[in-house]
């Protein structure tokens, strides 16, 4: 009876010697990266760097070159646009910044503060291009994600203008 009971412990452990967890699950909430499988999450977790900002600091001026997109973990980020007519914008966790920028002439769009303190992931240009560059499934997954999030955007100011 005792070997009956053991049998399935013994199948989970040796699972593990395979299947590697993923440690990287949380990356799905943002939805530049919902359709990223376990290894390509695992990938993109490799190219992400941790930042952080205390409330009231400056992260970016408008119209400066983009370096980074932002994806926030905690906190709160106010954006303010070049035209002030557009009025502010807060930011809060699983959102992100940075590629309305990365597809018009890679400045900044707005300035950004920490309306509170914040955790960040930043993922800089040039890493972007070259993780499309080493893997062209993820790159195809990531643009296409990012193309949704310009669509969405659009639509959404569309909508915003006509009222």
């Amino acid at each position: 009876m005792k070997e009956v009971a053991m049998a399935p412990r013994f199948l989970l452990w040796f699972k593990r010697l395979f299947v590697s967890p993923d440690l990287h699950k949380d990356l799905l909430k943002y939805s530049l990266f919902k359709e990223l499988n376990a290894h390509q999450r695992k990938i993109m977790a490799s190219f992400l760097h941790e930042r952080e900002f205390k409330a009231g600091e400056s992260i970016f001026e408008a119209n400066y070159p983009l370096e980074v997109i932002y994806f926030i973990e905690s906190g709160e980020m106010e954006l303010t646009p070049i035209l002030a007519a557009d009025g502010n914008t807060v930011l809060k966790k699983h959102q992100f910044v940075g590629v309305l920028d990365l597809f018009s002439e890679k400045k900044r769009l707005n300035s950004a503060n920490a309306r509170t303190d914040l955790k960040l992931r930043a993922l800089s240009e040039k890493d972007f291009q070259e993780l499309i560059a080493k893997d062209p499934a993820l790159g195809v997954k990531l643009l296409k994600a990012c193309c949704c999030f310009l669509s969405d955007f659009i639509a959404e100011h569309s909508r915003q203008n006509r009222s």
